[in-house]
């Protein structure tokens, strides 16, 4: 009996592509519309109270400037790959946690993505269109990959494949991003920038449209969630453990109502009949079913969890089961197809325009995988449509057919474009990765490229340029800052020097470049030949553009300072567009008083600096570069308080706490406390960095403890990833000995420079420094050997040629010097324009 005392229906349901329900047809007992019960208005009032508090949230940060970090799942990325513990990091926690618990609450009730779709639905239906789910065996685990992609894999590279290749004695690949261990875990959870990991209005417009309204249109009711949802990749499987779920009792008539009213295309009814409540992991406890039931047979209840559930009579479950197969609306070959198209217009459209995010680019891989096998169906089948639209009928394309075959042609177009454009970064990229020349060595005048490099230089950067727009000569997009600095790189190891510094100008024009970016533009300029006037200008551009150059604008200061007097230079701190209250504005400002000799300037703002550097991230790292600048002036109470301060604070890393050891040494003379301050922090996380054990072997060279900190170089060496990293290792040590008086630390520093020139024979530039530091080192005659070599190794360059004929004459063979004196002459003149 249903609710107004009539008999409900019996018959259940036939099974197939499209499934009969057995609803009764009177207006007065019409089974409820998709999410037209009476839960569905209380679900709504919940997910409008969610985008209230999204658009406060936001209205919040715009007035105040501060605000709790994004409550979004992605942000859980950087707690799980740099160690940023944040709002969103901690709602999914907890929303792992109350699936495992209660279901899939959380899509249903409080996904502001799930609430887009259901209003896309809602307007449907109301027009007389039932979303059509597209049912496929393979594209729903596309979420369980995305969410491992987004979450599991950074871990797996960290804790198993880098082991692995460590173990293997293989170096990282250059196309496999490198991980990085987390330093410190840190507090994210307040932020001043809100906005910084959404995407601009241009992009998140689009990503609404496509994930909340064209997924429904082509994928059916929360589309998104079932083909897209990196999220939902975890919450769908937690599910099957959870033990709160709609269960069913012995009043069920299986009329259909549920399933008809389910907005999460689940067969309500054929589930609570074969297993006595729901089991599909796509339920997303919207309790439409339960208020629509007319005979109060289903309800939420607490009992045993899905998995491992058996159905109640298995060889009626069996039949249904096979003939639900049917309902697939794709065949075996298609699903196959339908996977490869998606992977590829996935990967074609992620990162588009360098703005497309992960979720935009499965919902565009979501759509248009489903109307490409729409294309295919108007291509190959006698009939075709598209919910009530005829796109074929009798081998004939209908108009609508064709406005399908030329969308879907655009969108395909599109994507070879951006797939293509795509590639060309990818293949730079690799490249980029695998090149181990620093961008230092590329401006030293005897550097010469190997034929190899010169032709993997040009290879990068000819596909860089294609992938950068057609205005600038390529196929693609314009290239971002940080692939234009990569060009710049290739442009400098080609010799195109005027090409490469172009590069860098554009990186400040339309980047976001650093001090030390600006500094290499201002050496290729210098070596261009412009005018002090031009560098400058490009300096004081790159300022204007970028206030938070501290370094930069420190530099013009002196400059000004020197040129015009010390009034003309406080223009630039009193800047109004500065960000004065940062940190590194005022360290920069307290160096530029301390370098002019105004010590009572600088004093001024340490205590707005030190609160500056309290209130920041990075507070130990502040304190103890403050801690430095005063303690040169003597300040010995101040500098003895900040370095305790930084190295007990919680944000203090391995590298802070050595450099306050450094301090304390020179600073206060305070051997002892130096010596507890290295133990410290070479016992914490992050301590095994090369720049750390570099400056910590220093320390114990200093602080006369020779042998530990030589082997600890020693080491540092042997582990090093970069031939250059070791070269200056061993330099290191061979400057050290010369202060010293230590032999057999020079040869130790000697040997780590010759077991790389073993290593890599193919970097010459590696051969001439061993023979310059033999030559340096006593040994004249094996370094005139060694440089002779390397200037046969690379027979057009004419500086080694000289500098070989230099060490013979040093080494007293002046017949070997003169041979070589003359080759440099003649590479010289082969190289003359």
């Amino acid at each position: 009996m249903n609710r107004n005392g009539e008999d409900a229906p019996t018959t259940p349901p036939s099974i197939g592509r499209t499934v009969a329900l057995d609803v009764l047809d009177s207006p007065k007992n019409r089974a409820p519309m998709m999410g037209r019960t009476r839960t569905a208005r209380w679900r709504t009032a919940v997910l409008v109270l969610v985008h209230v508090l999204m658009i406060a949230h936001l209205v919040q940060w715009v007035i105040v400037g501060s605000t709790v970090s994004p409550v979004e799942p992605s942000e859980s990325m950087e707690t799980i790959e740099v160690g940023v513990v944040n709002a969103g990091a901690i709602m999914f926690a907890i929303a792992l946690l109350t699936t495992a618990l209660f279901g899939r609450f959380f899509c249903g009730w409080l996904c502001h993505m799930v609430a887009l779709q259901d209003l896309c639905a809602y307007w449907m239906t109301s027009l007389g269109i039932r979303p059509k789910p597209f049912r496929s065996r393979l594209l729903v685990f596309v979420p369980l990959a995305m969410g491992f992609y987004m979450f599991l894999w950074p871990t797996t590279k960290k804790f198993i494949i880098a082991p692995a290749i460590e173990a293997a004695g293989m170096g990282w690949p250059a196309w496999l991003k490198p991980v990085h261990p987390i330093q410190r875990w840190e507090n994210g959870l307040v932020v001043e920038d809100f906005w910084a990991t959404f995407p601009d209005w241009y992009i998140a417009v689009p990503f609404l449209l496509i994930c909340g309204f064209a997924t429904v249109y082509f994928l059916g009711a929360k589309g998104l969630c079932t083909y897209a949802c990196p999220y939902g990749g975890f919450f769908a499987p937690i599910d099957k453990v959870s033990p709160v779920r709609i269960r069913v009792n012995d009043d069920c008539h299986q009329c259909g109502y549920c399933t008809s009213v389910c907005t999460s295309n689940v067969r309500v009814n054929e589930e609570v009949r074969d297993f006595g409540m729901v089991i599909d992991q796509g339920c997303m406890k919207t309790l439409d079913c339960v208020s629509a039931c007319p005979n109060d047979a289903l309800s939420l209840g607490f009992g045993r969890p899905a998995i491992g559930a058996k159905p109640r009579e298995g060889a009626k479950h069996d039949a249904a089961t096979r003939k639900r197969d049917r309902r697939y609306d794709l065949t075996l070959m298609e699903e196959i197809s339908a996977a490869i198209i998606f992977v590829y217009l996935f990967l074609a459209t992620r990162g588009m325009l360098d703005q497309v995010p992960m979720l935009l680019a499965g919902g565009l891989a979501a759509c248009g995988t489903m109307m490409a096998m729409t294309t295919w169906w108007i291509l190959s089948r006698p009939h075709a449509r598209l919910y009530g639209v005829h796109l074929k009928m009798k081998n004939r394309i209908k108009p609508a057919g064709y406005l399908v075959l030329v969308l879907m042609l655009g969108f395909a177009l599109t994507s070879v474009w951006a797939a293509h454009a795509r590639f060309a970064r990818w293949r730079g990229d690799v490249l980029f990765a695998g090149s181990e020349l620093p961008a230092g060595l590329l401006l030293r005048p005897e550097f010469t490229p190997s034929d190899e490099q010169l032709k993997e230089a040009e290879a990068a950067a000819g596909w860089l340029k294609r992938a950068d727009s057609f205005a600038n000569g390529g196929y693609g997009w314009s290239l971002n800052a940080q692939h234009r600095l990569r060009r710049s790189y290739f442009l400098l190891m080609l010799g195109r020097e005027q090409e490469a510094t172009d590069a860098l100008l554009e990186v400040i024009e339309k980047g976001n470049p650093t001090d030390n970016l600006v500094g290499q533009a201002e050496q290729l300029m210098n070596r261009a030949g412009a005018s002090h006037e031009e560098v400058d200008a490009m300096k004081e551009r790159a300022l204007e553009l970028h206030p938070r150059l501290h370094q930069v604008r420190a530099q013009i200061a002196m400059h000004t300072a020197q040129k015009d007097g010390l009034d003309a230079a406080e223009k630039y701190w009193n800047d109004p567009s500065a960000p004065s209250d940062e940190p590194g504005f005022l360290l920069a400002e307290m160096k530029y008083y301390a370098e002019t000799g105004d010590t009572e300037k600088m004093l001024a703002l340490y205590d707005r600096a030190v609160e500056s550097a309290r209130a920041d991230r990075n507070t130990a790292g502040w304190l103890v570069e403050i801690a430095g600048l005063v303690g040169r002036f003597r300040f010995h109470e101040k500098m003895t308080a900040l370095l305790d301060e930084a190295v007990s604070d919680h944000s203090a890393t391995p590298g802070a706490v050595v450099t306050a050891a450094e301090f304390t040494y020179n600073g206060l003379q305070d051997r002892e406390r130096a010596l507890e301050l290295l133990e410290k922090g070479l016992s914490m996380r992050g301590a095994d960095q090369l720049a750390v054990q570099k400056s910590a072997a220093s320390m114990y060279l200093t602080l006369g403890e020779t042998e530990r900190g030589v082997d600890m170089l020693v080491r540092a060496a042997s582990g090093s990833d970069s031939p250059f990293d070791a070269i200056a290792i061993g330099q290191g040590l061979i400057r050290a000995s010369m202060n010293l008086g230590d032999r057999s630390m020079m040869e130790k520093g000697i040997a780590i420079i010759a077991a790389q020139v073993e290593e890599h024979p193919e970097l010459v530039i590696v051969r001439h420094d061993y023979a310059s530091f033999l030559a340096m080192t006593g040994e004249p005659e094996r370094g005139a050997e060694e440089m002779s070599k390397a200037a046969e190794m690379e027979p057009g360059n004419a500086i080694f040629a000289e500098r070989a004929s230099q060490m013979w004459s040093r080494a007293g063979n002046q017949e070997k010097a003169t041979q070589w004196q003359e080759e440099a002459a003649r590479r010289s003149e082969r190289a003359a324009p």
